[in-house]
């Protein structure tokens, strides 16, 4: 794993501060990592490494969060990254560390997937994990350690995983299942992104998932005129999917 933070996230600062006194080294930059397009060419970073953004997460709502998801744009760039454009994503790490989160929590925070959103564009696995949402959560240095601890303790276990569909922002199906049932999600598109899932967002979200095997649809997301059109969609492609 290579650990990337930005010295203007203090969400970042406060996870990097917590590795670095358990002996890892963090990589610090002036951007923010949303914004670090094809960040690989200009480091010195092994192809096959998975790259960890230690970050903060904003929440209109102020929830007081622990979160892990994937990168990429199901259409607009608003935050970095390119339009209609996803990255590569590692489940088994995202799996791994949002378990150990669960075990680990002793506070009020939500442990929680968040579905795919915003840059870097990459050709690089990478995943995002956060603190939300304000800044007396960012520098809550209980949170940084509990969040440092669960990264560090991981122990991906590579057999196979799911793109998940539906859901709202916080995919709180998707993370019990994967608590509770040992599922593993790579990219995950809320039911909000309904309208954006083209044939080559839907081909993304399952060759960018390492070990895909189809999709997990929320079926109490969708009517039964958009179940129909997700369904011919993935048979048109060949991706297995159920509905759950």
């Amino acid at each position: 794993m290579i650990f990337i933070a930005s010295k203007s996230d203090d969400a970042g600062l406060n996870i990097a501060k917590h590795l670095e006194e358990l002996g890892i080294r963090v990589i610090f930059t002036e951007t923010h990592p949303v914004y670090l397009e094809y960040f690989e060419r200009s480091m010195e970073i092994p192809s096959g490494e998975t790259v960890v953004f230690l970050s903060r997460h904003s929440s209109a709502k102020e929830v007081k969060s622990l979160t892990v998801h994937s990168a990429g744009n199901f259409s607009t760039n608003d935050l970095g990254g390119e339009r209609n454009f996803l990255t590569y994503t590692d489940p088994f790490l995202l799996h791994s560390i949002l378990i150990n989160l669960s075990n680990l929590n002793d506070t009020d925070y939500r442990v929680t997937y968040e579905a795919t959103h915003h840059g870097p564009a990459s050709n690089q696995k990478l995943i995002f994990v956060e603190i939300g949402s304000t800044e007396r959560e960012y520098r809550d240095q209980h949170a940084g350690e509990l969040v440092a601890k669960a990264i560090l303790s991981s122990s991906p276990v590579r057999d196979e995983s799911y793109c998940g569909i539906g859901g709202p922002h916080y995919s709180e199906k998707f993370t019990r299942m994967a608590i509770e049932e040992g599922i593993k999600f790579g990219h995950i598109a809320s039911k909000y992104r309904f309208n954006e899932l083209t044939e080559n967002i839907l081909t993304q979200m399952y060759e960018k998932t390492d070990k895909c095997k189809g999709f997990l649809i929320d079926e109490k997301s969708f009517n039964s005129k958009q179940k129909m059109e997700l369904k011919e969609k993935l048979e048109r492609l060949n991706f297995n999917y159920d509905f759950v």
